[in-house]
């Protein structure tokens, strides 16, 4: 068996065209008035010992119908589901799409029916830019080498804010809320795998950072102060580095966000001068919010490429696995009957590498926990991995629910889904713990063979 590495990468535009445009909607039923830059699928496909895997990034907020885009993609690619990855950089300024139920003012159902039929007609834009991009990566396998790096950037902060609020009366107590808090803590961490040819050309990077991409929510960058189509943060620093790596495709994904928001953004909390309540508003000059997006973008590029240059430990043999299981808790109830609450978790195995997507939206305390409970040295959480398989939303575990129970308020996502406590962390490291022993057993069968 050929045991040679092989990688192939391609990306396809699926910026809305102009006659959808304004029938399209974004997060909280906004309108849009033009396109800030472009919006982008991006395949990566990698190929060991006959057995191939697809990485694949979606410029959007979470990636639509992934249950029936896997079955596509296997259908047409021959690749695995389980061999997928199909994941969202989870921007906050691009068209929705999906039924969404469960997600008020973003239900398709809720629409216009001119909303809904532009909203179809971008599905299927992007089903086929999708499968063209991994069709395009597969076809371009060329020998290949891997290696990764560890840096850290600083263009994230926690965003569990606590205010000092006074009331009519005069009395004074803590009220939790959204806000920008930096004495608590935020994982800076930066992951970056680059794959190259032979002779060293880059064919491909695949980038992790925890930070939502919210640099430009609700900006007021298009026509008439409507927002502006933009891939955000993520999707600008992938453009970046495809500038300065020519012919490249570098996938930005999402690490454990959940509560990490980016240290600038069009989105600003603030504390009331007079009560501390907090204030929440959003700038609608469009040339502050592009200001903020090409500081930001130009900070954690430089952060980016400061961790490609160490990047040291190439190889070539690689073992490619993956695996999915479904951490299944007893969640709220939903019209008087008890609904559970699911995260699909879903190990893609790339070398000493090993990507965990969820299904939502990990809090990184819970991210960092679930890191040191598995023993993986080099364990990578991405978010938004099929996202709308099910209703999981923000991820998080007892500490968040215990700030609910102390203080009055809550925190951006709190009570949108089934959660309950008690029960996540212990279910999604469980589901980790068999994943990874599938792989340990694997690597014990090839030790064994090997003597």
């Amino acid at each position: 068996m050929d045991n040679q590495f092989y990688c192939g990468a391609a990306r396809e535009k699926i910026t809305p065209p102009g006659s959808l445009l304004k029938n399209l909607r974004g997060l909280m039923d906004s309108q849009f008035g033009g396109i800030v830059d472009d919006l982008y699928v991006r395949a990566v496909a990698l190929e060991s010992k006959g057995k191939k895997m697809l990485l694949l990034s979606f410029d959007l907020d979470k990636v639509p119908d992934p249950e029936e885009n896997l079955a596509f993609l296997e259908q047409h690619t021959g690749v695995e589901q389980e061999y997928i990855l199909l994941a969202s950089i989870h921007t906050h300024s691009a068209p929705v799409t999906g039924d969404r139920p469960y997600e008020g003012p973003n239900y398709i159902a809720r629409k216009p029916a001119e909303v809904q039929e532009a909203t179809k007609e971008y599905e299927k834009l992007i089903r086929e830019k999708m499968l063209s991009a991994a069709k395009k990566a597969l076809e371009g396998l060329v020998p290949a080498v891997c290696g990764y790096g560890y840096g850290k950037s600083f263009v994230n902060v926690n965003r569990v804010g606590f205010y000092e609020v006074t009331d009519p009366s005069g009395k004074t107590g803590i009220y939790l809320g959204t806000g920008t808090n930096f004495e608590r803590e935020a994982d800076h961490t930066l992951f970056v795998m680059r794959f190259e040819t032979l002779q060293g050309k880059p064919i491909a990077f695949f980038i992790n950072y925890p930070v939502h991409n919210t640099v430009m929510i609700l900006n007021g960058c298009g026509e008439g102060g409507k927002v502006g189509i933009t891939s955000d943060l993520g999707g600008n620093v992938s453009q970046y580095m495809e500038q300065a790596y020519e012919g490249c495709v570098a996938i930005w994904s999402s690490g454990a966000a959940g509560d990490l928001n980016p240290v600038m953004s069009n989105q600003v909390y603030r504390e009331d001068p007079v009560s501390g309540a907090p204030v929440e508003s959003y700038e609608k000059e469009g040339c502050i919010a592009k200001s903020m997006l090409h500081t930001m973008s130009a900070h954690h590029f430089a952060d980016v490429r400061k961790t490609v240059r160490r990047i040291e430990n190439t190889r070539q043999e690689i073992e490619l696995s993956a695996g999915i299981k479904w951490a299944v808790t007893p969640g709220e109830k939903e019209d008087e009957s008890p609904v559970p609450y699911k995260v699909r978790v879903h190990k893609l195995q790339i070398g000493p590498v090993v990507l965990m997507g969820f299904s939502g939206e990990i809090y990184s305390g819970l991210g960092k926990e679930l890191q040191r409970r598995s023993g993986e040295q080099n364990l990578v959480l991405v978010n938004h991995d099929a996202s709308l398989l099910y209703n999981a939303g923000y991820i998080y575990g007892d500490d968040i629910f215990a700030l609910k129970e102390q203080y009055a308020g809550e925190i951006v996502g709190m009570n949108h889904t089934w959660l309950q406590p008690g029960y996540i962390e212990d279910a999604l490291a469980e589901c980790i713990a068999g994943l990874l022993e599938s792989r340990r057993e694997k690597g014990r069968e090839i030790k064994d063979e090997q003597s």
